[in-house]
């Protein structure tokens, strides 16, 4: 196992917890891993902390520094979605060189609930309101159903620092305004902690959507015709399936086509807007739609 090291609290707790069940577990722990964003004026102070905390329990640590602000700048990304592709394409390097069959990284109950909410105010589906996934391929985050307060009681109890990141601060983040504002308001209003509740709601949507996103994969394959120039699929059959699966199948062909581009649900309404028509097309991310007769085309851009 590969874990991902920040040096704030909950990645340092996930380290420290792998190590003291190393001995009772089916796994070891091969390795850590630090990306340094280059995004604060302590980001040097804790890629230092990082490496020292590696020397002190005796593993290896892969480090690596990025301009995360350049890379969305040239990408047109928000600096945290930035440096999240950032960070898990260096974890994956790291593991492939190390020999790691698993990445562990230290996402906490409440970074699933501040993760839920943000995704609700967004409009997300159920996908995106199932949160942050416990695994997702290789990654796997074992601490979601944990606190923040009761890995700092843990750490503090072991004798452990951690660093603090001054950015969690900055109310203009609008993950810190969830955080520090939205989240207080509502344990005042439910009288506790709203965390529990809101990570089990996040499972519950994330298990309908699994079972939705399955159903709709079934479709895709049984509908999708590949051609020269993309892909196309039968009106009729996509009319023919529910509103949750014909989106989803929408959705997954125009990612088809669009080579990796981001597509949204907007570009899902405007192309299932085009399906009870003979003529028509729209230009998402990556590719155009079209319909042509009893067909809805999916065209690679340039493909036209």
């Amino acid at each position: 196992m590969l874990v991902g090291l920040s040096g704030g609290s909950d990645s340092v707790a996930l380290t420290r917890l792998l190590i003291d069940l190393t001995d009772h577990g089916d796994f070891t722990v091969v390795g850590l891993a630090h990306l340094n964003h280059q995004l604060r004026s302590s980001a040097d102070r804790d890629e230092s902390f990082c490496r020292q905390f590696a020397v002190r329990h005796g593993l290896a640590i892969a480090v690596e520094a990025v301009d995360a602000g350049a890379y969305a700048r040239l990408h047109g990304l928000s600096v945290e979605d930035a440096a999240r592709r950032l960070r898990y394409a260096f974890f994956d390097r790291v593991a492939v060189d190390i020999g790691a069959d698993r990445i562990a990284v230290g996402h906490t109950q409440d970074d699933q609930a501040e993760t839920f909410l943000l995704k609700l105010m967004r409009g997300a589906g159920l996908t995106g309101l199932g949160g942050i996934y416990p695994r997702r391929g290789p990654v796997i985050r074992p601490l979601l159903d944990v606190t923040d307060a009761a890995l700092r009681a843990y750490l503090t109890a072991h004798g452990e620092s951690w660093v603090e990141d001054e950015s969690n601060d900055d109310l203009d983040n609008p993950r810190n305004r969830v955080r520090h504002r939205i989240l207080p308001e509502m344990d005042l209003a439910v009288g506790g902690s709203c965390r529990p509740a809101i990570a089990r709601a996040a499972r519950l949507i994330r298990q309908d959507g699994q079972w939705l996103d399955e159903e709709s994969g079934e479709r895709f394959r049984a509908l999708m015709v590949e051609t020269d120039s993309g892909l196309e699929m039968p009106i009729g059959g996509l009319l023919a399936a529910s509103p949750p699966i014909r989106q989803r199948v929408l959705l997954q062909a125009m990612r088809a086509a669009a080579g990796g581009h981001e597509v949204g649900l907007d570009h899902v309404d405007a192309v299932a807007a085009l399906l009870d028509r003979t003529r028509g097309g729209v230009d998402v991310p990556g590719c155009r739609v079209e319909v042509r007769g009893a067909n809805v085309v999916f065209l690679r851009s340039g493909r036209a």
